[in-house]
């Protein structure tokens, strides 16, 4: 025994308790990698709307997440995954969004319909959804070139159709629809906000309202 002491081995011996060894070490928490997941979704949105497409990298990710980059490129092996998940929660959210709307405040009339539609226009160019709609149009253009993004947006065209049928005929529903993306999308890269006594009557006349 001396002499494994003396040659600098620790012998412990078997009856030695648990305090002679020192207090144990805490057990390494395990992480939620369905949180980790969504941090980095939630990142890679916040890159889209300050940097657009081309500023998406796993990099730009994990800095504006606060992530290490391993994290990244663990959950979202390719820049396309990153693109197919951060698409598809956006579009989980707008579609999340109609159906609260129609649950919390149900249109009554076909005028009150345009009064909504019309505050959801200047709103989107304007308000604290802007951001959102800017992610949400950036990815909605980057299935003009990648086909694997097209079910995704195909979700987008036909929630916000749906739920106008519930107020309007089929086909001016989809006229209303195209409308509306169009507005927004010239509000959100043009110079001026949009003019919502404009929004207004065009809406009114798409929908076949009276004034």
């Amino acid at each position: 025994m001396s002499d494994l002491r003396q040659s600098g081995v620790i012998v412990v011996d078997a009856g030695q308790n648990e305090e002679q060894l020192g207090p144990a070490k805490p057990a390494r928490r395990r992480r939620d990698p369905e949180a980790r997941k969504r941090e980095v979704i939630e990142a890679a949105e916040r890159v889209i709307t300050a940097r657009g497409l081309e500023g998406l990298t796993h990099r730009a990710v994990a800095e504006e997440g606060g992530l290490p980059v391993a994290s990244t490129t663990y959950h979202f092996a390719t820049r396309e995954d990153l693109l197919q998940l951060a698409f598809e929660r956006s579009v989980d959210g707008f579609v999340a969004y109609l159906e609260r709307l129609d649950e919390q405040q149900p249109v009554i009339s076909v005028a009150e319909l345009v009064n909504r539609l019309t505050d959801a226009v200047v709103d989107a160019c304007t308000g604290d959804n802007a951001a959102h709609w800017t992610v949400q149009y950036e990815l909605f253009l980057a299935a003009l070139r990648r086909p694997a993004l097209r079910p995704v947006a195909d979700r987008t065209i036909t929630a916000a159709r749906i739920s106008l049928e519930r107020y309007l005929a089929p086909a001016r529903a989809y006229a209303v629809s195209t409308a509306l993306s169009g507005m927004i999308l010239h509000g959100l890269a043009g110079t001026r906000a949009p003019d919502r006594g404009t929004v207004h009557a065009a809406l009114t006349a798409l929908c076949g309202a009276t004034t």
